[in-house]
């Protein structure tokens, strides 16, 4: 009797769901086994499930169930662990600034003369610096260490040198 791949769930018999659940245990450590921590354990746990239950039809009784569902759940690993390759391979993924660096669309002149232009606007004073401090990244705290003031008083100077740039 031919089955076809993924069958309607309805003609699937009640013992092979009774089945499979009996080797859940089996399933849950063979996953970890196969996975590098808790989360891709249980993502391929479920995956291996879904991917059992839509092609039931391929399994044949005589064959070993236990044998077919290790099977079934190594196929799943390894196809996860195809893409992923594929995936670094074409998108690769760096944890610092080399990352920023490739991903960047350059500059084009009608940018730089814009950051030109707001840079030459900048008040040569205090507010002028405070900008530019927050801009490198600096805090609140130091930028009103360094002046003597309280963070309230760099964000409100920060906050009306800004709007002050908007409205030039």
């Amino acid at each position: 009797m031919a089955h076809a791949i993924n069958a309607p769930a309805d003609t699937r018999p009640a013992e092979f769901d009774a089945r499979l659940m009996n080797y859940f245990p089996h399933l849950k450590r063979l996953a970890g086994r196969l996975s590098n921590n808790k989360t891709e354990q249980e993502d391929l746990f479920q995956d291996s499930i879904a991917y059992v239950l839509s092609h039931w039809t391929s399994f044949r009784p005589d064959g070993g169930f236990y044998n077919w569902i290790t099977l079934c759940m190594r196929h799943v690993a390894q196809n996860g662990r195809r893409k992923s390759q594929l995936r670094s391979r074409h998108m690769p993924t760096v944890s610092d600034e080399r990352a920023m660096a490739a991903v960047m669309t350059p500059p084009n002149q009608t940018d730089a003369v814009s950051l030109n232009e707001t840079l030459a606007a900048l008040d040569p004073g205090r507010s002028g610096d405070v900008v530019m401090m927050r801009a490198m990244g600096e805090t609140l705290d130091v930028i009103g260490t360094k002046y003597g003031i309280g963070k309230e008083r760099v964000r409100q100077i920060e906050e009306k040198e800004r709007n002050r740039l908007r409205a030039a």
